[in-house]
């Protein structure tokens, strides 16, 4: 594990290292029981958003889903192939929307309708994207820890807004009972494209000062968004010192992050094997079989003797 303080030099390194990459930087104060995390993520939504031929409005749903399953990474051990899968089915246009990711820092997901209309709505003078309204107001959020241990766990919740960021701190509260606050954006550009994509989950754990909480709560509440601050070149390392400065923050993690689908031939293989011998005799008598992966679009086809063939 790193323990460094994030000094000036600090971030001189990690904008040095990472450059436009996309990363996640975890951060703790020196003498508080509390955590946090900081993602940059706008290559890997904009690669979903190309994958996927995704409208605006849907892009950011996806994208938005997308950074809450790397911050949920915080509930796997780091640089591993356990895995979060975040499921919202909200009453909104784009329908279920799906995120997987890996404490490798590795995701991918997808969305029931890429194709959805843009809602906007005023805020503060300027039109917005309504993400509650794309999303839904009403429905659920399920999570799904798989920690390679037997059985996934797998928690619901409703959702109580449909913005996704508070979805993730009413998750946090009621099944992991850990007071969170959690922060996502992203930013489209004229041309669609994404041009600002992250978020932040910050966690006060047992023993934490009253004074430190309400530290972080006025910090957390007055921070602008995040995708903002993106714009005016803050990068993670930023983000984490303006909420824990003056809290001696030390960094103690880093991960890379990147849009990444493990799918293959086997894998697509595998799942025609679980057809029926009827199902599997009507589909293949249309020709060659097809199996297309809803996280990245790959189209496998498989013949009878591929199927068959061990």
């Amino acid at each position: 594990m790193i323990h460094k303080e994030l000094s000036e030099e600090t971030k001189k390194d990690l904008r040095d290292y990472f450059e436009n990459r996309d990363y996640m930087v975890i951060a703790v104060p020196k003498r508080e029981p509390a955590r946090l995390y900081v993602v940059r993520a706008t290559k890997t939504v904009e690669t979903a958003r190309r994958i996927h031929d995704l409208s605006p409005g849907a892009t950011v749903a996806l994208g938005r889903a997308l950074v809450g399953a790397l911050l949920l990474t915080s509930l796997v051990k780091h640089a591993t192939d356990q895995k979060v899968l975040l499921k919202i089915e909200g009453n909104g246009p784009v329908g279920t929307i799906v995120a997987e990711a890996d404490g490798k820092g590795r995701v991918r997901g997808f969305v029931e309708n890429p194709h959805v209309d843009t809602l906007k709505k005023e805020v503060g003078g300027r039109r917005k994207f309504d993400v509650a309204g794309i999303v839904g107001r009403e429905g659920t959020l399920t999570v799904v820890k798989e920690l390679r241990m037997g059985t996934p766990y797998t928690s619901i919740v409703p959702l109580v807004s449909g913005e996704i960021a508070e979805d993730l701190a009413y998750y946090f509260s009621q099944s992991e009972q850990i007071p969170s606050a959690v922060g996502i954006g992203v930013l489209i550009a004229e041309d669609g494209s994404v041009k600002q994509a992250g978020g932040f989950l910050v966690q006060t754990l047992g023993g934490i000062s009253d004074r430190v909480v309400d530290i972080l709560e006025h910090r957390v509440k007055s921070l602008p968004p995040v995708t903002e601050l993106m714009e005016e070149g803050k990068r993670p390392e930023d983000i984490a010192v303006m909420i824990l400065g003056g809290l001696e923050p030390q960094l103690i993690g880093l991960k890379e992050v990147e849009y990444y689908c493990p799918c293959d031939e086997e894998v697509a293989r595998s799942s025609l094997l679980l057809l029926t011998e009827d199902e599997l005799e009507d589909l293949l008598s249309e020709g060659p079989a097809e199996v297309v992966c809803k996280f990245c679009g790959r189209v496998y086809r498989f013949s009878r003797e591929d199927i068959r063939k061990k």
